[in-house]
């Protein structure tokens, strides 16, 4: 075979110029798609209701609102971070398309990507969401009779907890306040943080395993590690004392938060157990142990979410009010109203696990007169419903679980987001349910301009 060596013996003629090129993006693009498909006027009305909330629109520098959604859009179907999907605004010929910067050499920054997505913040990108669902159904893609939910964890993007790490992580922010209060403190408060990471490493290296003596010795080390960092918390707490105005109620608002870590931690130590509602990261204060019972993961920390399959696999999904684990049997009138705030209108059929076999559940179900497919404890699983809606009934649930694997995806970044907030771990949360419900209707619009 012969082989053509352009290229290789010689270097492009164009190298260390600038270089415009002609690049083909077919009609069956998935970017084209969204692009020619979307309703742009009802997103940029939608995204400015949000930002005049959080900054005056009508002033400063002209922002692009068609390319700052359109890099919303595609991060949100790739989890892409802020410079990846920088990256591919420059050079992606489709990104670009969409973002209607086809004739135009304008781009964007990774720091305007970030700015935009916090004036959004959860709320907006939950109702651009929304608007992409209602484009959904005015095509005949999905619709409102259908309500298939159930809860998930979202794990929080922490270390796993425990309390020796926080105590260590304390003494190390006390240190920081001390720092910024006063030198003479933080000459203090660096000896004792210097006693505290000798305990850690002590607890570290000379308390593994299970026997008694080595219980015994870990409960020991653990105690005085406590009371290190209790003696740590008061010195700050006299020099804070001290403070007024502003700077000091946000140093006592922290110190309170060391306090109730701290209690919780002591709790634990005399009695073995963990107080209901235990917080778990000093970070992220809304992430929550969450009891699962499953083979792979017994325990995961994060928060609640409510997710409802539509008809033909578009979801909505929402945080829980309650933090922390949770039984569903008296979920459903957080369910419904969640539905009828997106959707407009009350579902025809409602579909549920086992674990939402509870009174109130069925009771409201009755009263707003929505057929009642929630799996029944027992032999007769499903009660009062004819052969086909039983079969009906066993496959949405089932897809139930294949929409929350979607989103569990690393492609969509629900699980573990880039965030280092609780607003953000949500926002990430909405972020990657537009994402998969963006892929839905991408799918089914390129499915129906081939019949």
């Amino acid at each position: 075979m012969s082989t053509r060596m352009e290229g290789i013996e010689q270097q492009s003629l164009f190298s260390g110029t600038t270089l415009k090129m002609d690049v083909i993006v077919p009609h069956n693009n998935r970017y084209r798609v969204l692009a020619e498909t979307l309703p742009w006027r009802e997103l940029g009305e939608v995204a400015n209701g949000y930002r005049a909330k959080q900054v005056n629109i009508h002033s400063g520098r002209p922002l692009n609102l068609r390319l700052h959604l359109g890099a919303l859009i595609a991060q949100s179907m790739n989890r892409w971070t802020d410079r990846e999907t920088e990256e591919m605004v420059s050079h992606h010929a489709g990104v670009r398309f969409l973002c209607a910067l086809e004739y135009s050499d304008e781009t964007i920054d990774h720091t305007n990507i970030e700015v935009f997505r916090n004036q959004l913040t959860e709320k907006g990108v939950e109702a651009i969401n929304q608007l992409v669902v209602k484009t959904a159904v005015k095509a005949g893609f999905t619709g409102s009779g259908l309500c298939s939910s159930d809860t998930t964890a979202q794990e929080s993007p922490i270390a796993y907890p425990t309390e020796v790490g926080h105590m260590r992580n304390i003494a190390a922010k006390l240190v920081g306040i001390g720092i910024k209060i006063k030198k003479k403190l933080s000459g203090r408060l660096g000896k004792l943080a210097k006693e505290v990471q000798h305990t850690f490493t002590k607890i570290r290296l000379f308390t593994r395993g299970k026997g008694e003596k080595v219980i015994a010795r870990k409960k020991k080390l653990s105690r005085e590690l406590q009371k290190t960092v209790s003696r740590m918390r008061r010195l700050v707490q006299e020099r804070v004392n001290g403070l007024k105005g502003k700077t000091g109620k946000q140093y006592q608002e922290v110190l309170d938060f060391y306090g109730l870590m701290l209690s919780q931690i002591r709790h634990w130590m005399k009695t073995g157990f963990h107080r209901p509602g235990k917080i778990v990261s000093l970070w992220e204060r809304q992430a929550r142990a969450i009891t699962r019972n499953k083979a792979a993961k017994a325990v995961e920390f994060g928060r609640r979410w409510i997710i409802t399959r539509l008809e033909r696999g578009y979801m909505i999904g929402t945080p829980c009010r309650k933090l922390g684990g949770d039984a569903d049997v008296s979920i459903m009138p957080e369910v419904l109203a969640h539905f009828e705030r997106i959707m407009g209108e009350l579902p025809k059929m409602a579909v549920y696990d086992r674990g939402g076999d509870g009174p109130k559940n069925h009771k409201i179900l009755m009263e707003k007169k929505i057929r009642n497919a929630i799996f029944r404890k027992g032999k007769e699983s499903l009660v009062g419903l004819g052969r086909n809606m039983v079969l009906k009934a066993r496959r949405e649930r089932a897809l139930s679980e294949a929409v929350i694997a979607t989103i569990k995806h690393p492609r969509y970044g629900f699980n573990k987001p880039r965030a280092k907030s609780s607003e953000g771990c949500v926002l990430k949360g909405q972020s990657a349910i537009l994402g998969a419900n963006l892929t839905r209707l991408m799918r089914d619009w390129t499915a129906a301009a081939a019949m």
